[in-house]
């Protein structure tokens, strides 16, 4: 199999690592030629380690958030990865999650509950997104 080459710049919780290390709702945001846009929205007891794994997923995967190959080797894209808020509380963790889905209308996922959109129609998203 060969390796996907992941030349996108990754901002991963520049000034909030410690904070990132507990429970909170989490932003992963896509940039490119200075707009920007979120991707993926979700919380977690232990946000920096799902966000890892994320982050592993889109490796594996570049699909995952509907990036395709050339995309994920344009070091024109930053994918940013940050702490909305702290939240030990996971019911109001989850509500918040799904505020925000609504709210902001990440690019990967469907609006209805925290689910993902079909992996075509992330990639379409995205794509109308960058171009």
């Amino acid at each position: 199999m060969k390796e996907t080459n992941m030349n996108i710049n990754i901002e991963f919780f520049q000034g909030n690592l410690i904070k990132a290390i507990g429970s909170g709702v989490y932003e992963i945001s896509v940039e490119k030629n200075n707009k920007i846009k979120a991707l993926y929205i979700g919380e977690s007891v232990f946000v920096l380690v799902r966000c890892a794994a994320h982050l592993f997923e889109l490796y594996k995967n570049p699909k995952y958030f509907g990036f395709y190959k050339e995309q994920i080797e344009d070091s024109s894209i930053t994918l940013r990865f940050s702490l909305i808020e702290s939240n030990d509380d996971k019911v109001s963790r989850k509500k918040r999650e799904l505020e925000l889905i609504k709210q902001k209308e990440p690019l990967s996922q469907s609006g209805i509950s925290d689910n993902q959109k079909k992996i075509e129609d992330k990639i379409s998203a995205l794509k109308s997104f960058l171009n």
